[in-house]
């Protein structure tokens, strides 16, 4: 009678998950029936929302810290931009730039996880900040300071929208996926003790950067779509603070939780949104409403609305 109950309660934490996820879906399409500058914030967050949840298969289940997110973010915008000038068509565009991104990811993630600790974030803010330095000082390639203008391609707001939501729907299954497969247990396994399972011949730097890789991958692709949202790209937004941006978005939401990580991105650009358009102070807000959930919901807002709403302990 008792494994009975369990398994009923345990059935109904399920269907009240899935409902609290739905929920976070329809807050996403709701902007289509709105339009307007609801549609646009929405996007945008969609577009953010992949790039944190990759950030947070890197922090919350390969035990990766990473600031410089931002140096994907960029190549991929810079990739979409540059190939759709030259007459590339879109989704050899969106492909290069996932491919760039991935080739960067490989070839910094080769140095990068011969050490350890503090200095591998050490490492990927300098990593990000080398790319932000070319792309600000590159004129002939990137426009500088002045950046890259997009405005002639005239994509459907609803369109890209859509396109936005499917890849990240997308990416958080396909992740969800492979975190319950062996190589995902096997992350797991490094995230909490790297050096046990290493003496089990286990190829730790080979798994954590086949992760860095996938992560780099699909903040690429981000980075793309965030470039055919807004028209326009900046070396500004490769700057690390874009990179500490997302950090916060995946610590709102919560970092062991791929839905998390993508309820802090829409509620982030929202919650800073608000603000803004009533005071210039809204960092300070933003930093209130961090503290909040450092102090008080430390694994993330998502996992605790999971535990009093959905019945559940917080999962990908």
């Amino acid at each position: 009678m008792m494994a009975g109950r369990s398994e009923s309660r345990r059935s109904l934490g399920s269907v009240q998950q899935t409902a609290l996820r739905s929920g976070l879906v329809l807050l996403w399409l709701l902007p289509l029936a709105l339009g307007g500058y609801p549609l646009y914030l929405a996007t945008e967050a969609a577009w953010l929302a992949l790039a944190a949840v990759a950030l947070s298969v890197l922090l919350g289940h390969g035990g990766i810290p990473s600031l410089g997110q931002a140096a994907f973010l960029g190549l991929g915008a810079y990739a979409v931009g540059l190939a759709l000038k030259g007459g590339l068509l879109l989704w050899l565009a969106l492909g290069l730039a996932v491919l760039i991104s991935a080739a960067f990811a490989l070839l910094t993630g080769l140095l990068l996880f011969r050490t350890q600790g503090i200095f591998v974030l050490m490492l990927t803010l300098a990593f990000g900040q080398m790319v932000y330095s070319a792309a600000y000082k590159w004129n002939a390639l990137t426009g500088g300071d002045d950046g890259l203008s997009l405005s002639g391609l005239g994509f459907h707001p609803g369109i890209l929208h859509g396109v936005a939501l499917l890849a990240l729907l997308g990416s958080l299954g396909g992740l969800r996926y492979l975190l319950r497969t062996p190589y995902g247990k096997t992350l797991e396994a490094i995230r909490q003790n790297e050096e046990k399972i290493r003496s089990l011949g286990v190829p730790t730097f080979y798994y954590k950067l086949s992760l860095y890789v996938l992560a780099g991958a699909l903040t690429g692709l981000a980075g793309g779509g965030l470039a055919l949202h807004r028209n326009f790209i900046s070396p500004h937004d490769l700057f690390w603070l874009t990179s500490a941006t997302l950090m916060v978005m995946v610590l709102l939401g919560g970092s062991r939780g791929l839905w998390g990580a993508a309820f802090g991105a829409l509620l982030y650009t929202f919650v800073q949104s608000w603000v803004s358009s009533f005071t210039d102070l809204w960092g300070l807000f933003v930093g209130l409403l961090l503290i909040g959930a450092v102090l008080f919901a430390r694994e993330g807002l998502w996992p605790l609305l999971e535990r009093r709403l959905g019945g559940g302990h917080g999962s990908a």
